[in-house]
Order: structure tokens, then sequence, then C-alpha cells
């Protein structure tokens, strides 16, 4: 329930942002943040994998994906879904947890979501904002017993009530939750006052412990929106530009469990999604911005929301999220665009991200997030912006794609790749830190003729194609009559940190390529991972190396 009211941004051009992004605005990555503590927290240095939001949408994950037998998908570890503490507001306090309720984000029906997922872990997104009713924050005032004219000693007592229903309900349950404390708590379509959210959240944390309800952990979720927002109301604390924007909202490291955090751009989406218009901190930064205060505070990061916002898979289009205008693409662009990135930033990330929630949703089948062709965020017909199609059951490729990466050792239930005790690496299962260690062995070189041919797979070539000033493509070309749903690249420079990419498929040269940069001297290491149209499962090819 992303009750996002979306801002107009300007349409200056982002050019120079985004070329700022080509030349790398991941934070370095420190040693694996050792230490990590928090409830519900995962094995071995593992990713738990979450899927949302809706109970509608977690009906049809399960009917066209888990109880397909021939696709073998993981089960998820988490599912979202949420609920809303807003007393004398509709929906009614609690919403969905005692009986089905729609609000135009698809039906919250806790009861039937649990039964569909009897294994799972709970994911809540708590939502605790008047916004529609004037910015009062009474909410949050009321919880926290403050005296103010509008603030009675009733109406505390019945949202305090109201607190402790949900939190026995959730002990009811007997299973991991992941309470998302005021979600988006800086985003400024929900208007929270940065005080009285500390205070609110200090105080719903208090009744979990005193009540008993050792299997929920509390998460704090910023936004990551890059606008700045309402700067004549500097006690919202909306001023992302400042790299100390989040101090302010931290309840104390007593009360918080997960750092969490909204994630719907990265590196390779940018151009798509924000081409239209601008923003003052670029997502990708603001993002590592966040992962970074969780490494600072020794608290595991949760990717509270994620979706590739502007895409449809559906309907395999692309558009800015500020002005819809799909335009027509491929499985294959949406893959490299968006996907790779955000599997590649888990990995980058993986010391410290240890829960990702994916949101499998028909944006456009939602009446709260339709958005008319051509109209602009926060206009007629599209008031929170262009959102598109992200369920990956959509596609086949995709589909197909996103299970392989939740069946890698990364992810909790994953057995595919370098498996042991403590490997997170996105894609293929790297050290806790991140990285993944460089093959004991002199990596084979790489073949020319004829095609390998693994176990089970189909024939291939593969290699690099030298380009001026070490610009060169990493290619993998199937065998005659061979084709493949998917390539992915694995690639390292000098035995330094691993890189992984979504190959794109090249139909003129009838092969998938990636472009790297070599300099001359310098060594790349790479493998691949790809799946042949006639398997449910992926291959891995040897590891091989070139010399620029």
């Amino acid at each position: 329930m992303r009750l996002r009211t979306a801002l107009a941004a300007s349409t200056a051009a982002v050019a120079a942002t985004l070329a700022l992004l080509a030349a790398g605005t991941t934070s370095g990555v420190p040693a694996a943040a050792a230490g990590l503590t928090a409830r519900n927290l995962p094995a071995d240095g593992k990713i738990l994998p979450v899927m949302g939001q809706d109970s509608d949408t977690l009906s049809d994950y399960k009917s066209q994906v888990l109880d397909n037998a021939s696709l073998n998908a993981p089960q998820p570890g988490a599912v979202t879904l949420y609920t809303n503490l807003v007393e004398g507001g509709s929906p009614a306090p609690l919403a969905g947890m005692f009986s089905p309720a729609n609000w135009g984000s698809g039906t919250m029906d806790f009861a039937k979501t649990l039964s569909q997922y009897p294994n799972s872990g709970l994911a809540v997104g708590l939502y605790l904002s008047d916004a529609t009713s004037g910015c009062g924050n009474q909410p949050l005032r009321a919880i926290i017993g403050r005296t103010d004219a509008d603030i009675t000693p009733q109406l505390t007592q019945q949202y305090r009530s109201d607190i402790d229903r949900m939190v026995n309900q959730f002990k009811s349950w007997n299973r991991q939750v992941f309470l998302r404390i005021g979600y988006e708590f800086d985003g400024p379509w929900n208007c929270y006052n940065a005080d009285y959210y500390k205070q609110a959240f200090q105080y719903i944390k208090g009744r979990i412990d005193a009540l008993g309800a050792t299997k929920v952990a509390t998460v704090w979720q910023a936004a990551a929106w890059p606008l700045n927002a309402s700067p004549d109301h500097p006690e919202y604390d909306y001023t992302v530009t400042d790299p100390h924007h989040l101090d302010p909202w931290y309840p104390g490291d007593a009360y918080v469990d997960y750092v969490g955090l909204s994630d719907f751009y990265n590196s390779g989406s940018l151009s798509t999604q924000w081409g239209c218009s601008s923003y003052d901190v670029d997502p990708v930064t603001l993002q590592n911005r966040v992962l970074d205060f969780a490494r600072s505070h020794g608290k595991p990061a949760m990717i509270a929301e994620a979706s590739p916002q502007g895409y449809s898979t559906s309907g395999h289009t692309k558009s800015c999220i500020m002005r819809k205008n799909p335009q027509s693409t491929t499985a294959a662009t949406l893959l490299s665009e968006w996907y790779a990135g955000y599997w590649n930033w888990i990995e980058t990330n993986s010391d410290v991200i240890r829960v990702a929630s994916y949101i499998n949703t028909d944006w456009d089948a939602q009446t709260q997030w339709q958005c008319a062709d051509g109209a602009s965020a926060g206009g007629t017909g599209c008031s929170n912006g262009y959102w598109g199609d992200a369920r990956i059951q959509a596609d086949s490729t995709i589909r197909d794609a996103f299970l392989t990466q939740l069946r890698t050792c990364a992810f909790v239930g994953g057995t595919t790749g370098t498996c042991g005790g403590g490997t997170t690496g996105g894609t293929t299962g790297g050290t806790s830190g991140g990285t993944t260690t460089p093959p004991t062995t002199p990596p084979t070189t790489p073949p020319t003729t004829p095609p390998t041919t693994p176990p089970g797979g189909s024939g291939f070539t593969q290699g690099v194609a030298a380009g001026a000033s070490g610009s060169d493509t990493l290619w993998f070309a199937p065998a005659a009559g061979a084709s493949e749903s998917f390539v992915a690249v694995h690639y390292s420079l000098d035995g330094g940190g691993q890189l992984n990419y979504m190959a794109t498929w090249n139909g003129s040269a009838g092969r998938w390529e990636q472009p790297v940069t070599v300099p001359a001297g310098h060594t790349l290491s790479y493998y691949f991972d790809y799946q042949p149209t006639t398997q449910t499962y992926q291959n891995t090819t040897p590891h091989y190396t070139f010399t620029g």
C-alpha cells in the first residue's frame, strides 16, 4: 500500500548526471560487515527472498509459478502485505488483517495469503499517515500520547489498543514478521514529522517487546526518493541533498532491527526511468547512502520494495516514470536494463543486504497506480506516476532468469553456484564481502573451434572481440540450431571484484554480447551462465581469460 502522491518534477536534462553514473556511483564496499545482529536474521549470511505485495498478486504467483511443477520455483522466504493504523479514516484501522480490504492496490487478505504460503514469513507495511486529511501527524502524536488539543486520552488509548491487537495477532501467527513501521518515512507523500515519527517507532517497538512477540523484527525503511521536497517545511527533513539527511529520522540502534529502503531504479535503468525529468540526487547514490548508514550502525539491510517501475513485462514496453510514453522493447532489454542492475547491486552490497523483496504486481491493473498515455505524474489520470507491469510470469524469459537468480546459493534455499558457509554473492555465491574468490587453478584458455558442448547443454562458441582503446566485447554464440533464453556474463579484471551482467542479444551478429574495457596488458577472467530454450535450468561454462 504505497500511498504515494507523486511530485511534479522539472523537465531539465539529466545528461550530466547520467554521465556521472556511467563513470560509476556505487559506493565502495568495505570488508564484510561482521557481527550484524537482528531478529529473523538469515543464517550463513544469506538473503531472504520476499514476494509481494497484495493477496491477488500472491495468489496469481502461486497458481502461475509455484504450482507449475516444471518450473521448480523456490518458495519465497516471506510475502508482503499492507495494513494501516489511522483511526477514523478509510480504510479502517488494521485493514486486511482481520477481514479483506481493497483501497485500489489489490486485495489485502492476511488469512487467505498466510494459508496459501504456510511456510513463509510475513513482511508488513504499516501505514501511519494522515496525509489525506491535512498532514497533522495526528496518528503519530496520538501513539506517543501528546496532550495537544486534538489528542484526547481516549484517542491515544484507541491507537494503543490497536497496536497491541496488531502485535498479538502477529504473535499468534507464530511466524517471522518484518514490520515496516511507517514505511518510507522520509517520502514527502507521507508528510511525517521526524521527531514524532521516531517517538512513535520507539513506542511500537516497546510494545512488541513487552508483549513477547519475539519473532517480530522492526524495519526502518527510507524512501530513497531523489527529489528535495517541502523546503518551506524544514521540520519534515526532506532535503535529500543533505548527506546527513537520514540522521534526524533514526529511532536508535535499540529500536531498529533492519535498515530498509525502496529500490525502483538502478544504474542500468535510470536513463529510461528518469529520462524525461531531473532529480536532485541520483538514485543510486541515495540508495548506497542508506546501505552505508546500515553498515555504520551494524544493521542488516532490507530491500523492502523493489520493482522495475516504468517497464511492462507483458506489453514489452518501457517509459519514463514521470510522463507515460511507452516505447516498444524486448525481454532481453528489460533484463539488461533493470534486472541485471538489480541483481548486480545486490551482489555488490551482499555484505549488508539480508532481505530482498520484489513487487510482482501488474500495476496497470490496480486503480491507484493507473496512468493514461501522455499523462504526467501528479496530473489528471496519473496521480502516482507511471508504474507498468512487473510480473515476472508475464514473460517466460524474464520469469526463468528471475527464478535462476533465486536458486543461487546467495539466497535462502538456493543450491546452485558456489555453496558453502557464509556465501552471499548475489548471482554466483561469492564471499560475504560481495566479491567472488578467483579460481585456484589457472582458467581454461578460450576455445576457438569446435564449439564446446557441456553435458546436457547446447553447443556454443565464445570469446572477446578486441576494440579500440581497450573497448572490447565479450560474446557468446549458440551453435547452429541452438538458442538460449538468456546468457549471463561474470567477469573480473586482474583478479578484482566480480561483475555480473545479463548479455544482450545481437541479432545481426547472431550472438550475445556484453561491452567490457580491458586495458593493454591487463587480464580479464570470465565465464557464462546460460539457459538453452530446451531446458528449464541453466548451464555454466568453464572459466576463460583474455589479455588486452
